[in-house]
């Protein structure tokens, strides 16, 4: 009884390709109509091992183009439109490339198990490796096409840019603003005086603390007006 493991799994173009070669069949409609039989009996014993569903389906997709091609055998007088007649020359086509890649495979199995540690071509595989520069090369003509071929590279590589990331400390900056609230209240803009957007962004956090803290107070007296920062007693 057929097992269905892992290891012994066979897809449903290589259960198809079996059949027609069994029969010494060419890949023809003429003989993919007499192996249909075959396969959807197949299919039946996959289906009653309680085959993994989506092999199953696998097997359901080949099967239903098989029964397609079956019925346009039997029934002369069935006409296929024209959507289904090119599904019916693809799937032949498919069928004919998987069985050349088939015997591809067959033919790379045999040589890798003659030669299996080889990957070079024959005559070249016993010769050392060697460099013989012509004699009029020196090592100025080297180091020249060495900067050519670095130079065709760095064109279209992506450019490295450097990028300086600021380090501003969160803690030091509560302290200078609380220094400086020390003798009398100053306005936010007081801090904007020479600094990055970086640290712009460290002060406000700083003063977003301080009010979080109830450690100073803040003031605006009109619309877009400067805000008064103040030290709480």
């Amino acid at each position: 009884m057929y097992e269905l493991t892992l290891e012994k799994y066979q897809g449903p173009l290589d259960k198809l390709l079996e059949l027609v070669l069994d029969k010494k069949l060419e890949i023809t409609e003429v003989s993919l109509a007499e192996v249909t039989a075959d396969f959807l009996s197949y299919l039946e014993k996959l289906a009653e091992e309680r085959a993994d569903p989506s092999v199953i389906a696998d097997f359901l997709v080949v099967a239903s183009k098989l029964v397609l091609i079956k019925s346009k055998n039997l029934l002369p007088s069935l006409v296929l439109n024209e959507e289904e007649e090119e599904d019916v020359r693809l799937f032949e086509t498919r069928l004919k490339i998987y069985a050349e890649f088939k015997n591809a495979q067959r033919l790379i199995k045999e040589k890798w198990n003659d030669y299996p540690q080889m990957a070079a071509r024959e005559f070249l595989s016993t010769a050392n490796v060697s460099f013989y520069p012509p004699k009029k090369v020196t090592g100025k003509d080297i180091y020249s096409a060495l900067a050519n071929i670095v130079g065709d590279f760095q064109k279209i590589m992506m450019p490295v840019k450097r990028i300086k990331i600021e380090i501003i400390n969160l803690k030091e900056k509560i302290e200078e603003v609380l220094r400086k609230l020390t003798s009398s209240p100053v306005g936010l803009n007081s801090f904007n005086k020479g600094g990055g957007k970086s640290e712009l962004v460290v002060i406000f956090l700083a003063i977003l603390h301080l009010i979080k803290s109830q450690l100073v107070s803040v003031e605006q007296t009109s619309n877009f007006g400067d805000i008064r920062i103040a030290k709480k007693a």
